[in-house]
């Protein structure tokens, strides 16, 4: 669109300075309008369009009639040299400007990042305004549509399933879902059908699970993935051999989503491995899934299936869940820690003597986050407290002890707003939104590739980490 009659603007196109004069004509510094070859025009178009004034009447001495004495050689020396001032601005008007290769995208810092959702592969982040990164490895392969290059956007909500089960130089180890615009959208390693009814064996890209209702969380086992609706009810596809998606015996493989009945409203999923679990709004807990090591809460080791829900006693008056290999945790109403399945590692409970216990010395917590063999709390004084094993430094006293330890304060550099943990790592986030990990580290999930262990806290910093991109 032209610029109205006597504006003068200056603009960049095509590599040249330009002037741009009434009646949208873009014309290079120093060229003249074709077919004005007047004495003058070419300054005159220099300067821009002429601008008129009203003529002043003098009478004249000897016959006193009236002449006009006009301005525009005024005006026009005027423009001429704001026309030759943009010019220096500018540049000669005969030389182009030289190419500028683009500038590599910024990396955000990691005050930016509002979640971070941990795997033992490579790792992601939530940020604030709703887009998402990962960083770490998958073998190369698995994630190809984060980082500087392409962003996620829009996210509300992240969730990265580590299949345990799959050789580790499979080139899908993980499946990651997104929930965008209230949709679920999976990619990575489908092998049991756990990125929805649209997708193959594995996807490189993000694709729409279809058949879901409006979504508002979703939780991802090893072989499975699950969602919460906005309605309060869960749904699941993917690998049942054990009974993960809680729709009772049937196809091993379910790509399309099932609602799990009987529940009433749920306010949050957790699935380990090979289970998953439902919190209720009247703080009932109900599991479903395998039951070898007490995950869906069955007593004893004869029942190696749980198919239906089973109410988890134990955890009776919870306000949050926790799974992480084969461990699941609830925190309490009252700041206590319950835990079941795989508690040995965890408590230091020898199995054949029960699968099922609390967390000593904590009855004021406010969030649990749980890992393949550790689990830490943030407590009401805002510190972080973790317990388990250490064997990674996971527990970020410096050690790398295989003995289990009862709950350990971490030492961070400030009050801690949060903590997430996943099979042998660690982080926390600060009041002043810094985040700081700690444990295992040989994928470049909590820092610089170059430290396999870190066993005490560190700044997380994600100019040093391998930003996944495509």
């Amino acid at each position: 669109m032209g610029s109205p009659a006597g504006r003068t603007d200056t603009v960049r196109a095509a590599g040249r300075c330009v002037l741009q004069g009434g009646r949208g004509r873009r014309l290079p510094l120093g060229a003249q309008p074709r077919g004005d070859r007047r004495p003058g025009a070419r300054a005159q178009h220099l300067a821009g369009p002429a601008v008129r004034s009203r003529p002043r009447r003098q009478r004249s001495r000897h016959s006193g009639a009236a002449v006009r004495v006009p301005v525009r050689q005024i005006m026009m020396a005027l423009l001429l040299a704001l026309g030759l001032v943009v010019a220096a601005a500018c540049g000669s008007p005969s030389a182009p400007l030289v190419p500028q290769a683009p500038s590599p995208r910024p990396v955000p810092s990691a005050t930016q990042v509002e979640e971070i959702i941990l795997s033992p592969e490579g790792s992601c982040g939530r940020l604030e305004g709703g887009k998402a990164l990962c960083w770490g490895s998958w073998g190369g392969a698995m994630l190809k549509v984060s980082g500087p290059a392409v962003e996620l956007v829009d996210v509300a909500d992240l969730r990265i399933g580590h299949d345990f089960l799959q050789e580790p130089q499979q080139p899908y180890h993980d499946h990651l879902c997104v929930l965008v615009n209230k949709a679920v959208q999976c990619w990575g390693n489908g092998e049991q059908r756990q990125l929805g009814p649209d997708s193959g064996t594995s996807s490189p890209t993000p694709t729409i699970v279809s058949g879901l209702p409006p979504v508002a969380r979703i939780a991802l086992g090893a072989r499975h993935s699950c969602a919460l609706t906005e309605a309060g009810d869960p749904w699941c596809w993917g690998g049942n051999k054990w009974g993960q998606l809680g729709i009772g015996r049937g196809r091993e493989t379910i790509a399309q989503p099932t609602k799990v009945e009987g529940l009433g409203k749920v306010t949050q999923l957790a699935a380990s491995i090979l289970d998953t679990c439902a919190l209720t709004e009247d703080h009932e807990v109900y599991c479903w899934g395998e039951n070898l090591r007490g995950e869906a809460g069955a007593p004893g080791v004869e029942k190696a299936v749980v198919w239906a829900r089973n109410r988890i006693a134990i955890a009776s008056g919870s306000v949050q869940i926790g799974a992480g290999y084969s461990t699941l945790c609830a925190l309490k109403m009252n700041g206590a820690i319950a835990c079941w399945g795989y508690i040995t590692a965890q408590l230091g409970i020898a199995f054949e003597k029960s699968t099922s216990g609390m967390v000593p010395d904590i009855d004021d917590a406010t969030a649990i986050a749980v890992g393949y063999s550790h689990s830490c709390a943030l407590r009401k004084d805002q510190t972080v407290w973790c317990w388990g094993r250490n064997d990674t430094g996971q527990l970020g006293d410096g050690g790398d002890s295989e003995t289990t330890a009862g709950p350990k304060q971490v030492i961070l550099p400030g009050r801690a707003t949060a903590v997430v943990a996943t099979a042998k790592s660690t982080c926390a986030r600060l009041e002043d939104r810094r985040w700081y990990c700690w444990g295992e580290n040989r994928n470049g999930q909590i820092g610089p590739r170059s430290q396999p262990l870190i066993a005490t806290p560190t700044l997380l910093d994600l100019s040093q980490v391998d930003l996944a991109s495509q």
